[in-house]
């Protein structure tokens, strides 16, 4: 295992901070009670004792509303660790996967970029959606180009369109993870990628979609480049297993087990948990990147159980299937 940076107390006022606001994350025995709850209003009476007591208002009931107080709150909280740190690409890792929603609208020319921005700003996301991705990061930048002005509206090109997307996207997030400069978070992250990745393969496969779409357009992504091409030509995802290395190959063959329609989201359950048990171990960190890196994973998988009880509640779902599908706290 990968050992914690040390002599960083350049970061002293950051974990600082993370000190006091890994207190106030929803512990999983809270989760268990929400999900056990019958009615979205005494959700709502609960949260109210959280964190994210400051984000809401009252008579916040539909989804939409629900999904926008959780964002913000995620949002505020990425943007001041990110002021207080040396380091914006910690926090940046966080903060990613809005930038795509917005540049997927750009590249769409689909007029606004209502999500929050980091990587990407106003201006570079207009230039995108007028055709010119000059802006953008080298790293991403030809994955774009293609997409420019070559795509249609029918399913095969929005499938390409996503493939590509999401190859940037993890290439991008990689690059994030080597401006830390902190060999635990690379490695940490080269494991979410490998698994997103698999994920993307496994939905698509799934769908009837051709594999070959991604070694086209989902490649390179750096050491995996040799295990999505051998993948990419067995139609059987099981076999997969034999293939993926570590203990991610484990968890993969143990998502088996499961019903096949939930195959997939266990899967997704066991990578998480299996994520945040790695992302512990910085816990009893003084000062470091890792130290605000996991809290923020920490807080990145809070705001993903409270999505999927409200949302289960709001659609009227089983409370134990709730319960099942809860992932793993960092608390």
């Amino acid at each position: 295992m990968v050992a914690l940076t040390k002599n960083q107390n350049k970061w002293g006022f950051a974990c600082g901070r993370v000190s006091a606001l890994e207190g106030r994350l929803i512990s999983q025995e809270t989760f268990h009670i929400l999900a056990g709850l019958e009615k979205v209003k005494d959700i709502f009476n609960r949260l109210q004792e959280t964190a994210l007591r400051e984000h809401m208002t009252h008579g916040a009931l539909t989804w939409e509303d629900w999904s926008t107080v959780i964002d913000n709150y995620v949002h505020a909280t990425i943007l001041s660790l990110k002021q207080c740190s040396p380091n914006g690409a910690v926090s940046d890792l966080y903060s990613l996967s809005e930038d795509y929603l917005n540049l997927k609208r750009a590249v769409q020319n689909r007029g606004s970029f209502p999500f929050s921005k980091s990587q990407f700003d106003e201006n570079r996301l207009t230039e995108v959606a007028a055709g010119n991705p000059s802006l953008l990061p080298q790293i991403i930048r030809p994955a774009i180009s293609q997409l420019l002005g070559g795509l249609g509206t029918d399913d095969t090109d929005q499938f390409t369109l996503d493939v590509v997307l999401d190859g940037a996207f993890l290439r991008h997030y990689l690059h994030l993870a080597e401006q830390t400069e902190a060999p635990f978070i690379v490695e940490w992250v080269k494991q979410r990628v490998l698994g997103r990745a698999l994920v993307a393969l496994w939905r698509a496969l799934r769908a009837g979609q051709s594999l070959k779409t991604f070694q086209t357009h989902f490649l390179p992504l750096g050491e995996f480049n040799g295990l999505i091409t051998e993948i990419s030509v067995i139609a059987d995802p099981k076999a997969w297993g034999a293939l993926i290395p570590g203990r991610i190959g484990d968890l993969w063959l143990d998502s088996f087990e499961a019903a096949e329609d939930e195959q997939v989201s266990t899967f997704e359950t066991l990578l998480s948990n299996m994520l945040t048990d790695i992302a512990q171990r910085v816990k009893l960190q003084t000062a470091g990147p890792e130290r605000v890196a996991g809290y923020l994973w920490g807080l990145w998988v809070e705001a993903y159980n409270l999505k999927l009880i409200i949302s289960g509640k709001l659609n009227e779902l089983d409370s134990d299937l709730l319960k099942k599908r809860i992932r793993n706290t960092y608390v």
